[in-house]
């Protein structure tokens, strides 16, 4: 995951700067195996800008 734009050009369309992508990777280093997680805020506006949030616990 630290290396996604090696996994397809979409990847990278969706990823255009990791300022906004690297501090997930950091919630999930602090996930335990039984949290749950919840993804909120993850309807699109304006056909294109989302701000998908994540929710431990």
């Amino acid at each position: 995951m630290i290396q996604y734009e090696s996994l397809h050009k979409s990847a990278k369309l969706a990823i255009p700067t990791p300022d906004h992508y690297y501090p997930l990777l950091y919630i999930l280093g602090l996930q335990d195996k039984n949290d749950p997680v919840h993804f909120f805020n993850d309807k699109a506006v304006g056909g294109s800008l989302t701000m998908t949030s994540v929710k431990l616990g």
